[in-house]
Order: structure tokens, then sequence, then C-alpha cells
């Protein structure tokens, strides 16, 4: 499929905030459009999020969340679509899009965890390059008391620095403070990049949206999981195929581990046992996903992989 490439943000840009997923928090939801607006950019609400509707563990009814997601892409006036959070229930709104309204509108497009459905699903069936990155919320605080919390827009801030760059990214670097980068599988791979969430992604395996890997750049994180799910999770995608397929593979932040109750092995032997069986050149350690840093990653560029340094690197611009 030919790949659609959104055009760059620009200062004074209109950004629609969507809630495809869970409800968003208000006060951090409201911390984050405010620093959208002081930053010089324009914010629309979508329905489902001006509302602040909620519907058991989503923002809405499906086909609410559904049109609020594909009105943001038939706006002209809106340049990117930006998820308020991420959450649960992106996956019930498969059936519903119209994939060809995202093709034919081709905008910047960002979120994380949940979303990675989306990121997924719009590259493989519309061809959109998309970010995985931080949501609107992820600026605020979940309380209104300024001792209990305060807003850290830096995730948000370095997003939007990247979406406005016309250059290639280059190397995707961790801070000082972050993990040490580790080879699992040496060597040096390139190819277009896919990924995000390894739980979202197991779960579509076997239906029709299910991950295509072949000849790709993975990349994947979690969270709130144990060592034992994550040995679940890369023994389907190991069935299934997807590491064997790609060219090479990142591995991303695991965060909040749920305590062990037994004797279980590490995330280091675990990412070992699975991704030493590959040719795919392979590394960990990644601050991308859930965690403090959380630097965005586009979906559907070039990209190399140096397992032996280890590093990232996006050789290719994700805008037109």
């Amino acid at each position: 499929m030919q790949r659609q490439k959104p055009a760059r943000l620009k200062r004074g840009a209109t950004i629609a905030v969507v809630s495809p997923a869970s409800f968003a928090e208000p006060f951090g939801l409201g911390q984050g459009v405010e620093h959208l607006r002081k930053k010089g950019y324009k914010v629309v609400l979508g329905e489902c999020t001006r509302r602040l509707t909620r519907r058991g563990m989503v923002s809405a009814p499906d086909e609410m969340r559904a049109k609020e997601l594909l009105d943001a892409f038939r706006d002209d006036k809106v340049d990117a679509v930006i998820c308020s959070r991420g959450g649960y229930g992106t996956m019930r709104l498969l059936p519903l899009l119209d994939f060809d309204v995202v093709r034919d509108h081709p905008k910047i497009f960002m979120g994380y965890s949940d979303i990675t459905t989306l990121h997924v699903t719009f590259h493989q069936r519309a061809g959109l390059v998309t970010f995985h990155g931080p949501g609107v919320e992820s600026v605020g605080a979940d309380e209104p008391d300024p001792e209990k919390g305060k807003p850290d827009p830096a995730k948000l801030d370095r997003a939007l620095r990247l979406l406005s760059s016309p250059d290639p990214w280059g190397e995707i670097r961790n801070p000082p403070e972050g993990m040490l980068l580790r080879t699992v599988h040496p060597g040096k791979a390139s190819g277009l990049t896919i990924g995000g969430n390894l739980s979202m992604m197991t779960h579509t395996l076997g239906s029709p949206f299910e991950v295509d890997t072949k000849d790709r750049i993975l990349f994947f994180e979690d969270v709130h999981i144990s060592e034992y799910y994550v040995e679940y999770e890369l023994t389907a995608f190991e069935l299934a195929g997807k590491l064997r397929d790609a060219a090479g593979i990142a591995v991303g932040q695991f965060s909040h581990f749920s305590k062990r109750e037994e004797a279980q092995p590490s995330l280091e032997e675990v990412l070992a046992d699975h991704l030493e069986r590959v040719s795919a050149p392979s590394f960990s350690g990644l601050c991308v996903g859930h965690g403090k840093w959380n630097h965005p990653v586009p979906v559907g560029v070039r990209a190399t992989v140096d397992a032996d340094k280890p590093m990232l690197t996006i050789t290719e611009s994700p805008f037109d």
C-alpha cells in the first residue's frame, strides 16, 4: 500500500484532541489543553472529549468514539490529531472505522498504549505514517491539589519539537538517567518501523487487524504486567511468526511489573530466551512507551537497528 505522510506541525496549527479509548481524566486533560494553547496551538476537542462522556471503561459508546475520531480526520481545519490518553477500548472501534477517510485526509496522529491498535491499523489499512508518543493528558497531574502533583510538559514538548522538524529524526536516545541499552542478538538491519504496546498487538493476533512484521523494524513495550505475561505474549508472537519475520527488534520500556508471588525468570531472561532464537538483530532498554521519558517513534518510516551499538535510528523524514 502506498504510504501517506502527513505535513509537519507548524506554529498556530489546529490540534484536535480525541478519546478513542478510556475516559480522559479532567485535571490532566485540562492542564494538557492549556499547555498546548500556551505553546501557540489552536485546540479543538472531539465530542466525546468535550462532553466528558463515559460508558463503563471507555470514554463513550463505540459508535460515538469512532465518529469523533473520523470527524477529526475529515475536518480540513484540523492539522493534527492527538489522543487524550490510552486505557482500554480502541480495538472495539476497528470494525466501525472507514480507513478511506484516514487515507484521504493524512494528518499527524499521536498516542500510545491502547492506541497502538490504531497505529498498526492506520498504517496497514490506510498507509498513514503515525506517531507512537505521549497523549495530551500526559502533561497533567491527576489531582487539582498542586502539593500532590505538578504538571510535567517535558514529554509532550519533546514530541511537539519532533513533530515540527522536517528532517529525519536520527538516533532515538535515552536520557542520561535512562536505562542502559543492552544487546540481545547482535547485528544490524533496516526496514520500515512498526510496533507499540506488546499486549495490544498480541490481542489482535488471528484477527484481520493483526500486525504484519515482515521485514519490519519491530518495537514493543508494555506496562502493569509480569515477567510471566511477557513470556506468554512473546510465545504468542513467536508462534505467529512475528519475531521470525522481523528484520530488527528494539525493545522499549516495561514499567510497573506486578509483584511476584513466586520465583519467575527475569525480564532479561525472557527476552533472551525468545529473541536469541531468531536471526533479527535486537536490543533492549529503549525509553519508549510507558515511563517518564516516552520518546516518540514514527510508525511506517525507514529506520535502522544496530544491536551492537546498540541504537535505533530513524533515517527517513516522517513528513511529506
